[in-house]
């Protein structure tokens, strides 16, 4: 049962891997942050087997979910891959919908201001991938274990095309606050690369980082849901919309 007051909290997996990632966070939670996990095609139970390899439809099917299940305040997270894809819905239910995230959390990932490093590593055969990856401690789970990197190595070299080919729209400056998160070893992600969340939105931006290295969601579970918890829960909160100058 959802209580009186409750947030819809969507949540945007990392490279690679399934949103069930996060359906343990539901009874962790509690009822008054409803956990809405977004499956991404070519994973998990999504009915579309493969990923796509472009920005544009991915987007626009997440944005499509997002805004048929927005029936209370809402927030959004990603990690990773997650956090470009939670940061360009947020940006698209303003600019098309009118309608404000209560806070964007990103963890593990900079602001996506230019096109991403290593345009072309998703093409390397499968050992170079992982070293590569392992170089920067970003294997997904599950891409070393055979009976499973045959799913989670399709998704993943998708996800890194996405990425390649990305390209932020500087118009897209939110009008809901910023929490930024990472883990304190994260040898891909710095604190100076959280910080740069500042200049995509008007609002305040918050950093933070907890012990471990890049897969703080499931490294520093407790943190971040304590962070959902407090910011979501206490906070009295009410829908938004944009008022924008033309």
């Amino acid at each position: 049962m959802v209580s009186d007051y409750s947030v819809r909290l969507f949540c945007l997996p990392f490279e690679g891997v399934s949103a069930g990632v996060y359906l343990p966070w539901s009874d962790l939670l509690g009822p008054a942050v409803v956990v809405t996990p977004v499956e991404l095609p070519g994973r998990g139970r999504h009915p579309r087997t493969r990923p796509y390899e472009r920005p544009e439809p991915l987007l626009a099917e997440i944005t499509q979910f997002v805004c048929r299940m927005r029936d209370r305040p809402f927030a959004l997270y990603g990690h990773g891959f997650g956090a470009l894809l939670a940061y360009e819905i947020a940006a698209r239910l303003e600019w098309e919908h009118d309608a404000v995230a209560e806070r964007l959390y990103v963890s593990g990932a900079g602001v996506p201001h230019r096109p991403a490093p290593d345009q072309a590593i998703g093409r390397l055969p499968d050992a170079e991938l992982l070293r590569r990856l392992g170089e920067r401690g970003r294997i997904p789970p599950g891409a070393q274990d055979p009976r499973r990197a045959v799913r989670v190595l399709p998704a993943l070299r998708a996800d890194l095309a996405v990425l390649a080919a990305y390209q932020r729209d500087p118009r897209h400056v939110l009008h809901c606050p910023v929490t930024a998160m990472g883990g304190v070893d994260d040898r891909s992600v710095t604190r100076a690369d959280l910080a740069g969340w500042r200049r995509c939105t008007r609002r305040a931006l918050r950093v933070r980082t907890f012990p471990g290295g890049h897969y703080v969601p499931l490294t520093a579970r407790a943190e971040l849901l304590e962070t959902f918890s407090w910011d979501l829960m206490h906070q009295q909160t009410a829908p938004r919309t944009v008022a924008r100058a033309y």
